[in-house]
C-alpha cells in the first residue's frame, strides 16, 4: 500500500488492508467492538471464531488500528514498527477486549514502543487482571500459531510489514523469572508445563 497526502484516506486504506488480510486468516469477523473514545489511533478489537490444533472452537481478538501510526522504536533497535495485538480465549469477554484495547494504545500515548519479550504490568504495584488473584502482568511475544505469524506476508502499511505480538497474561513471580533470566527462561517454563495457547484464567502460576 502506498503512501496517501491525506490521513483520513490512509487510515480507510489501511483498514481495508487489515480487514482484507484478517479474513484471510480468520474467516468472517464475528463481531466488532468499536473504538468510542475517540483516541488516535482509531483501534476496534475484532473477534473470530475458528477452531483451534485441538479441534475445539475459540474466539481469536484482534486489534484493527494500532498499525495506523508507527511506534516510536530506537534506530538501533531492530523491531517491528508496526503492530497488532492478538489474544486467544474461550469467550469474548468485554473486560479481555478494553485491555488489549488499553494495550494497543500504550506505545502511542507513551511515546514509546513495544516488542518481543517486553512486559507490561498493571500498574504499580500490579493489580491482577479480570478477577484472577495472580495474573497481574501482560508479555507480548510472537504467536505460536504459525499461520498467524506470517502477517507480514499479507499486510504491509505504508512500506511496513505488519506484525502481530500475543498478549499473554503473566503473573508477578512468572514476570521476575523473565526479568531475571530473559524471555527464553519463561518459555521454557511454559514448555514444560504445556501452557495453553487459549488463555485459562484459572491457570495457577
Amino acid at each position: 500500500m502506498g503512501q496517501s497526502g491525506d490521513p483520513d484516506e490512509t487510515a480507510v486504506r489501511s483498514a481495508e488492508a487489515r480487514n482484507n488480510a484478517y479474513e484471510k486468516f480468520f474467516g468472517p469477523v464475528e463481531r466488532v467492538f468499536e473504538e468510542k473514545s475517540g483516541r488516535i489511533p482509531r483501534t476496534e478489537v475484532r473477534a473470530y471464531r475458528r477452531r483451534g490444533p485441538d479441534g475445539v472452537r475459540t474466539y481469536t481478538l484482534v486489534t484493527s488500528g494500532m498499525s495506523d501510526l508507527e511506534m516510536r522504536v530506537p534506530a538501533r533497535v531492530r523491531a517491528p514498527r508496526r503492530v497488532e495485538l492478538i489474544f486467544y480465549c474461550s469467550d469474548a469477554e468485554p473486560e479481555y477486549v478494553e485491555t488489549i484495547r488499553w494495550l494497543a494504545h500504550f506505545p502511542h500515548a507513551q511515546k514509546t514502543w513495544i516488542g518481543t519479550g517486553h512486559t507490561i504490568p498493571n500498574g504499580n504495584p500490579p493489580a491482577p487482571f479480570w478477577g484472577s488473584s495472580i495474573l497481574d502482568t501482560m508479555l507480548l511475544m510472537p504467536t505460536i500459531v504459525q499461520k498467524d505469524g506470517t502477517l507480514p506476508k499479507e499486510l504491509v502499511l505504508v512500506g511496513n510489514g505488519v506484525e502481530f505480538l500475543w498478549v499473554v497474561p503473566l503473573t508477578s513471580a512468572e514476570c521476575q523469572l523473565k526479568l531475571a533470566k530473559g524471555l527464553d527462561a519463561i518459555l521454557d517454563l511454559f514448555q514444560q508445563n504445556r501452557h495453553p495457547f487459549v488463555f485459562d484464567p484459572s491457570r495457577k502460576s
